[in-house]
């Protein structure tokens, strides 16, 4: 099967360092790890163009059957990971779908080949996610495409997503005293979210930080909802989150996962929706829309620790 531009010569091998914890992509410990994600995020973020692909349709279909396809059944990380793989890939290649209609398949279980490889769980069988297609590709086309997409991402396989920011909104934002298993909740949920979401072309709009924040206000709306508006007031201190963005992602993620508008009441007359952004009836102008004002206290403390190095956490 010729592959065009993709044929690489077999004395063309790669190697790269396998395994990566998506919560925590970089390989050592970086001073200011926050600086460090904002600054890697922009790099692994995958454009709107090719998350709107017919390619990345196809694509991300394939890897949802592979998710869902019960014995079939992938890690949902190995998953999240794979769709990443391909939306980063078709950031920067094409795939002429005309002409090679078999190539977003091709990309897709190289994807999720790759991913399995880095997130260390059990090997994706080859032959077994293609066991009812008309036609599979062996090993060593496998093989080949995922030196392409390796080499497509630049070796960046370390992927920075929105995992990555979890443990830092949780640590630096979630209001004190914070209960682990409190904790541990907001984010398995948020999590579940995430890979819910992914999918959706419109979260390729927003950065990995957004929507690491979004996931997690609608997480503990649903899970401690009295804790929700301080730590909407502790997002909002985050002077990297952009309240705008933050409140469309959260109304993409939560119609992409089916879920409704999650609020919490500031007072008697002022609703707050789940991004935190609460409005009077007598003001529309911007300098009146915050999020855990002045007025509620809570978001002074979490200002400090977004504004400075994070000592503590993870």
């Amino acid at each position: 099967m010729a592959t065009g531009e993709w044929e690489l010569r077999e004395e063309d091998d790669y190697e790269y360092e396998y395994e990566f914890d998506l919560d925590n992509p970089f390989t050592s410990p970086a001073d200011e790890p926050i600086a460090s994600l904002l600054d890697a995020e922009g790099h692994h973020a995958p454009s709107v163009s090719a998350a709107a692909s017919a390619a990345r349709r196809d694509a991300a279909a394939f890897i949802s059957k592979v998710r869902f396809g019960g014995e079939l059944a992938v890690h949902p990380r190995v998953a999240y990971l794979a769709l990443n793989y391909v939306d980063r890939f078709l950031s920067k290649r094409q795939l002429l779908c005309e002409q090679q209609p078999w190539a977003p398949r091709l990309l897709a279980i190289s994807c999720l080949s790759l991913a399995s490889k880095m997130q260390r769980v059990a090997a994706v069988s080859i032959a077994d996610i293609q066991r009812d297609e008309e036609f599979m590709f062996d090993e060593a086309s496998v093989r080949r495409m995922e030196r392409v997409v390796v080499g497509a991402l630049e070796w960046r396989t370390r992927s920075v997503t929105p995992l990555a920011f979890l443990g830092f909104f949780l640590s630096a934002c979630y209001p004190a005293p914070s209960h682990p298993t409190q904790v541990a909740a907001v984010k398995a949920r948020a999590v579940d979210l995430l890979v819910r979401a992914q999918p959706e072309v419109k979260m390729a709009e927003f950065p990995p930080s957004v929507t690491a924040a979004a996931a997690l206000l609608a997480a503990a709306g649903e899970v401690a909802a009295a804790n929700l508006q301080a730590f909407q007031a502790g997002v909002a201190a985050c002077p990297f989150v952009n309240s705008d963005k933050l409140r469309e992602c959260g109304e993409v993620l939560a119609a992409a996962c089916g879920v409704g508008p999650v609020r919490a009441a500031a007072s008697a007359d002022t609703p707050v929706t789940v991004l935190g952004h609460h409005r009077s009836a007598s003001s529309a102008s911007e300098s009146d829309w915050t999020v855990g004002s002045a007025a509620n206290g809570g978001g002074g403390e979490a200002k400090k620790r977004c504004m400075g190095p994070p000592s503590h956490w993870g």
